[in-house]
């Protein structure tokens, strides 16, 4: 019993470095870094993943480790964790902006809502279409791609092979491109249709001066911002999915893994 004990104790450090990169991804990626999920929880589940993707990673691991290595190490680590969630979230910022933007256009983003999971304010189409990308996220099996990708990038960039590079630079701005791209797809239907109620109301305004917009303005681009929303949400899935595909081959062009089949 003290051998093993001796024995577990020697890879300690290696599994460490494995852990801080599992525990990354867990910060910040979609479904894994909600509040929802106790800490506890997301702990556990932290230190299942890492278990499990720990003995792969014994072969490209040095015999000997020192202090500082691993330190390092743990930070490097800590950041393809990050980066990796990040890259997927990137997505979720994208429907979220688009549904801001549309809220605050038609006045929506007056009445702010609570949530108490993520325990900040936001508007309620944002919540909205927040909730509706993560049951589209877990229907299409988000979940598992995000851990495929996770264990791909130990098979790219081995523990302690951490080393910022163009590439990762580069996959940034995919990214952000990516994430742009999907606020235009989804925000701008919505936009589009307040733009032109907008400008139908300036017209109204100098043709019927009696006419008082302020009190049916509001509810009129509420109306046609639900309406809009209503409709384009259904194409919202298509729009997702093919982002979802990209970011996760954007990823693995970065890491330098072929793109799954």
């Amino acid at each position: 019993m003290p051998s093993l004990l001796f024995g577990f104790y020697g890879f300690l450090p290696a599994f460490m470095l494995v852990l801080f990169r599992v525990s990354g991804l867990m910060l910040t990626a979609p479904v894994f870094s909600s509040i929802a999920l106790p800490v506890q929880v997301r702990a556990l589940l932290a230190a299942a993943i890492s278990l499990a993707v720990f003995p792969m990673t014994l072969s490209w691991l040095p015999s000997q480790l020192t202090l500082a290595e691993v330190l390092v190490g743990m930070v490097g680590e800590l950041a393809i964790g990050v980066l990796l969630g990040l890259a997927i979230n990137l997505v979720f910022m994208g429907l979220e902006m688009a549904a801001e933007v549309a809220g605050q256009m038609s006045g929506m983003r007056l009445g702010e809502v609570f949530n108490p999971l993520l325990e900040s304010s936001a508007g309620a189409m944002g919540e909205l279409y927040t909730l509706v990308a993560t049951m589209i996220f877990l229907a299409v099996r988000g979940d598992h791609a995000l851990i495929r990708a996770l264990l791909d990038s130990f098979q790219a960039i081995p523990p302690l092979g951490a080393v910022p590079t163009e590439g990762l630079v580069a996959l940034l701005l995919d990214l952000l491109n990516l994430a742009f791209t999907i606020t235009i797809r989804v925000g701008g239907p919505m936009v589009l249709a307040l733009m032109l109620a907008l400008i139908s109301f300036g017209f109204l305004s100098r043709t019927i001066p009696q006419l008082h917009l302020m009190n049916i303005g509001f509810p009129v681009k509420v109306a046609i911002c639900l309406s809009v929303a209503a409709m384009t949400m259904i194409s919202m899935e298509n729009v997702l999915v093919d982002g979802l595909s990209e970011a996760f081959d954007a990823i693995r062009i970065g890491l330098g893994v072929p793109p799954a089949a």
